[in-house]
């Protein structure tokens, strides 16, 4: 499995584990806790440019599409996925305008909001990308509850469940034999 820091992923699939890993849910640390933080981990990726600020409200929608995401990442590992997180992506969307841009060969999403609003419309071309690009299934969260890590699966089946089959994998086998489940 890879993770965003793993060499070779298209730079749409790192920006979205990158963002859907700003909550490190195992540890309970979140790399943007404040409206600014957050604007400054945008910065950080060409999202804003350094006069762009971030709402409390356009934060609000970032935090919330950040745990859709998370969401709809697990169920791509088979866990179902409660309409509410597709309702809310929906809604954070429709706050982030997006315009077709022409460049050469190709058709590009391009955000036309302010702030955060236009930090969230790069994440959202960011989803249509990886979509149409044939990696959006592949980018999965961790099965593993403590975990939730999104991370991309190299498996060629697109069978990976865990980040890591010697931590998080390992793990959860464990914990199922000793349950009785694997016996």
């Amino acid at each position: 499995m890879a993770d965003a820091r793993s060499p070779g992923l298209p730079t749409d699939v790192v920006l979205l584990l990158d963002f859907v890993n700003t909550l490190d849910v195992e540890k309970l640390t979140d790399a943007v806790p404040t409206a600014e933080s957050f604007a400054s981990w945008c910065r950080a990726r060409g999202l804003l440019s350094n006069v762009d600020t971030v709402s409390a409200e356009s934060f609000k929608a970032a935090i919330e599409a950040r745990e859709a995401l998370r969401a709809v990442l697990l169920s791509h590992t088979g866990e179902p996925l409660p309409a509410s997180e597709l309702r809310t992506l929906e809604r954070v969307a429709s706050n982030s305008p997006l315009t077709v841009g022409f460049g050469g060969d190709e058709l590009l999403l391009r955000p036309v909001g302010q702030g955060g609003w236009k930090a969230l419309g790069h994440l959202f071309a960011a989803v249509v990308s990886t979509q149409r690009e044939g990696h959006w299934l592949r980018m999965k969260v961790c099965a593993a509850g403590a975990c939730q890590e999104a991370f991309y699966d190299t498996s060629k089946n697109r069978s990976g469940r865990w980040c890591s089959m010697a931590v998080c994998g390992n793990r959860t086998k464990l914990q199922r034999f000793r349950s009785g489940v694997l016996k």
